[in-house]
């Protein structure tokens, strides 16, 4: 028999073998649920990227069509690679190759001509590539190591256009305007595009590795 006033501690959940009340078991809390990305947040890089590649290139080419760039850059620069062109030619044994002015062409004209006019200057893919460069969200300095490298390799990469498209215009004149119009123009935007996904993909992976090391 026990006394109504008492507790018995063995039947109490709550009690140890002491008798003392135990803390009971604590209730996880709910994990807060994460706030929803907003679409500027998920988007916002690559919005801020098309804008500024835009309006580079907007501005690009409305500096194409100023006097400036008409009437003394460009004339100045397609004579420059023309001649380029036939110092090239020249050292590697095409002695009887005349440059005049944008025209490169042979001494006795018993071969073909070519004229190193707009288009043929890669002007155009330079400054895509460059805005694309610029448009990307990486450190300044590899940024301007991307621009002095990539447009170093697309002058190269020009010379090199304007030298076969001469041999072509001598050897293979059936197939000068196949290499000029469709070859070499879509060759020279692929190179551009290639070249910036190649240092964009540098970049990015740098950037996380950089960032890894000061997590660390």
């Amino acid at each position: 028999m026990t006394n109504n006033g008492e507790t018995n501690s063995d039947n109490d959940p709550q009690s140890g073998a002491s008798g003392e009340p135990q803390p009971s078991a604590k209730t996880p809390r709910p994990t807060p649920r994460r706030r929803p990305k907003t679409w500027m947040e998920t988007h916002g890089r690559d919005l801020k990227f098309i804008v500024i590649f835009v309006s580079l290139m907007s501005v690009y080419y409305f500096a194409t069509t100023t006097a400036l760039l008409n009437e003394r850059f460009f004339p100045w620069y397609l004579d420059a690679t023309a001649e380029a062109g036939g110092v090239v030619l020249h050292a590697v044994g095409y002695d009887n190759v005349r440059v005049v002015g944008t025209a490169m062409d042979t001494i006795d004209n018993s071969s073909g001509t070519i004229s190193v006019e707009r288009g043929c200057d890669a002007i155009a893919p330079t400054a895509l590539f460059v805005s694309a460069v610029i448009a990307s969200p990486a450190s300044l300095g590899s940024r301007l190591f991307a621009i002095l490298a990539g447009t170093s390799i697309l002058m190269v990469v020009n010379l090199l256009r304007i030298i076969s498209l001469f041999l072509t215009a001598v050897h293979w004149p059936k197939i000068f305007d196949f290499m000029h119009l469709d070859a070499w123009q879509w060759a020279f935007i692929a190179l551009a595009v290639f070249m910036w996904g190649v240092w964009a993909s540098w970049a990015a992976r740098r950037s996380r590795k950089r960032l890894a090391d000061v997590s660390t």
